[in-house]
């Protein structure tokens, strides 16, 4: 009988860069380690993946976010990608916030594997370990 990997289920939810670099780094390492991640962007995290403001670098940040930006460590967006690529993660953004704030997947930069409601994210981390930011 095989095993099933393990699985991850991460909500981001604050738009505070240490927050996403966090949920990022976590749920990379997870995926690098062998274990199925999910990772759900919701509410105010949506923010920093829009497209204008991951360009103009228009994160709310405390004293660890502006040194991340100052000395030009790799973000957020970097470590998904990493995760991505040599790991099982998935990420989602949520549907319901982007339909209130009018935004498309096109104005988002480009990490997203689908844009999702709640109850299918739910089904996504059913007997997952769950994580908040």
């Amino acid at each position: 009988m095989t095993q099933q990997a393990p699985s991850l289920a991460i909500i981001l939810l604050s738009e505070d860069l240490e927050k996403l670099h966090a949920g990022s780094l976590v749920g990379s390492v997870a995926s690098m380690s062998g274990m199925n991640v999910n990772i759900f962007v919701t509410m105010n995290a949506l923010k920093p993946f829009l497209k204008e403001n991951f360009d103009s670098k228009e994160f709310k940040t405390g004293t660890l976010g502006k040194e991340f930006l100052a000395k030009n460590v790799p973000l957020f967006d970097s470590l998904l990608k990493d995760g991505k690529e040599l790991g099982e993660l998935h990420i989602y953004g949520c549907a319901l916030a982007m339909d209130v704030m009018e935004w498309k997947k096109e104005d988002m930069i480009d990490i997203f594997d689908d844009m999702i409601g709640v109850t299918a994210f739910l089904g996504m981390a059913q007997n997952a370990q769950v994580i908040t930011m």
